[in-house]
């Protein structure tokens, strides 16, 4: 299949940058700093004192005092306003690369820029060039399609900042291991003593963002996204069961983590 390439350039990008960068980082995001390293795309979420989601994102080691964050557009603002104050008590710095032009290149056989292996084909992101010239370019509609495809949920679509992280399906960007990090006590109440309210589901059928879901005529969710007959839904912990509903199927995306669990 020949490259395609999908203009990111609204996505949000952020370059720290000091002597302290991964400690300062690892107090406040999900994951664990331990293991960034060169080539590594490391999934991250950036949480409230109270644990609801500012923003996933992805984080990349450039040098061992450089890490790049990459959001999508709807959680850009929440980033920079979540490190802009509390940055200045580190010794590191915050630059949000405002005219930054990236794209998504997606296909076999490309090895330039970063690993962003979110999707179920595989993509790099490619910062500050030109994307190769046999590539065709990607629509916003066809990418709709390949991210709800792959499972990837979208800040300010299927999760949002009144979305705990364990609802929107973000369990492979929480370490249980690493020490304290801002909404950590949230995140373990829930796994030790409990469960989410809602979570999210993968639906199959004639579904559009919006509409409810129902099983045996009950309201139990709503579609989030939707493209091309798969979709999304935020659905009660309750009803989160795979199979039928009212005209439509719940199921897990297969690429999915395990939800984290106390054992």
């Amino acid at each position: 299949m020949a490259l395609r390439a999908y203009d990111v350039s609204s996505w949000g990008f952020f370059r720290f940058h000091g002597p302290d960068v991964k400690k300062f980082l690892q107090g406040l995001v999900t994951a664990d700093m331990g293991k960034l390293a060169p080539g590594v795309c490391l999934p991250a979420c950036v949480l409230t004192p109270k644990g609801l989601l500012v923003a996933d994102c992805e984080l990349y080691e450039e040098t061992p005092e450089t890490i790049l964050a990459v959001t999508r557009p709807g959680a850009a603002i929440g980033f920079l306003a979540a490190f802009e104050k509390k940055i200045m008590l580190s010794d590191s710095s915050l630059k949000a690369l405002r005219s930054q032009q990236a794209w998504l290149i997606v296909g076999d056989g490309f090895d330039r820029g970063l690993p962003w292996p979110r999707l179920s084909e595989p993509a790099r992101l490619l910062l500050g060039v030109d994307p190769p010239e046999d590539a065709d370019f990607m629509t916003d509609a066809e990418f709709e399609a390949l991210r709800v495809s792959s499972g990837f949920p979208l800040f300010g679509a299927d999760m949002n900042a009144d979305s705990l992280p364990l609802e929107a399906r973000q369990d492979a960007a929480i370490s249980m291991e690493k020490g304290c990090y801002m909404g950590q006590e949230t995140v373990s109440r829930i796994v030790f003593r409990g469960h989410v309210n809602k979570i999210l589901m993968g639906v199959k059928g004639k579904v559009s963002a919006g509409d409810a879901v129902l099983r045996d005529g009950r309201e139990i969710g709503r579609v989030t996204s939707a493209a091309e007959g798969t979709g999304f839904a935020l659905v009660r912990y309750e009803d989160a069961k795979p199979g039928a509903a009212d005209g439509a199927e719940l199921f897990v995306f297969s690429g999915w983590p395990k939800p984290l669990s106390k054992g």
